[in-house]
């Protein structure tokens, strides 16, 4: 990224991969400002502004600033064929869940239940105890995987892809990248989990929003442009608002 005439906001709290970041953003002539009391944000030009830092910082900066973050939708696996997945994906509810199992379960809104591979309806039963019946889950057959890489992606393009666990050959993680990133189902601005299987092909773990992924070896520099890209004013996201 060349230039950056912006200011990212970023929690108060000091963090490696966030510190990384700000030092990245500051360093191609951007502003960076930590705030502690998120939920009371200074007067800003919204226009000018870009969040990173975990789900309720960003989220409750995006409702106080009126800002647009690009996320990947709930569902987006199941946009996907199962040539990039490797296995079935579908989604269901608390009630309607009926296995198979063990079958790896998260919920559609993240962090309702533990996303975790269970064994059985029992197990998920007891974790999903007082939610209501028609909670959304993720449901996936369970893969069995040998390393994971993450990649940062802008307008389909893979700005940077690193391993985070296990041992691979990187250059095939970055290829595959490269074709789920030309996917239309595939945001803007999004961060791309893949997993090497045993059997050795590559497939889909998941997606997240760019400006709450963790760096997970990527080159901070690198990835600038999809955090910067992953905020946007609500008229921009929606032109109908603007005026």
């Amino acid at each position: 990224m060349d230039t950056i005439s912006r200011t990212l906001i970023i929690p108060e709290k000091s963090d490696p991969e966030r510190d990384a970041v700000a030092a990245a953003w500051e360093s191609c002539g951007g502003t960076v400002l930590r705030l502690g009391r998120f939920w009371d944000p200074p007067a800003v030009d919204r226009r000018s502004i870009r969040v990173y830092g975990n789900g309720s910082f960003c989220l409750v900066l995006e409702q106080k600033l009126d800002l647009a973050l690009i996320s990947p939708a709930d569902d987006l696996l199941t946009k996907l064929g199962f040539a990039f997945l490797g296995r079935r994906v579908a989604t269901t509810t608390t009630a309607s869940m009926s296995g198979p199992f063990p079958a790896f379960v998260k919920s559609l809104i993240p962090k309702q239940i533990r996303s975790r591979l269970y064994l059985n309806g029992a197990d998920l039963a007891v974790e999903c105890e007082g939610l209501e019946p028609d909670t959304g889950l993720l449901v996936s057959e369970p893969i069995d995987i040998v390393a994971e890489a993450r990649s940062f992606i802008v307008d389909a393009n893979v700005l940077d892809c690193a391993l985070y666990e296990g041992s691979a050959d990187l250059a095939a993680a970055r290829a595959f990248a490269v074709t789920v990133a030309r996917e239309s189902c595939v945001p803007k601005a999004v961060v791309l989990d893949v997993a090497l299987l045993r059997d050795g092909r590559w497939v889909v773990i998941e997606f997240n929003a760019a400006w709450g992924a963790g760096l997970n070896g990527c080159d901070p520099m690198l990835v600038l442009p999809a955090i910067d890209a992953a905020t946007t004013t609500a008229e921009a996201s929606d032109p109908g608002r603007a005026g």
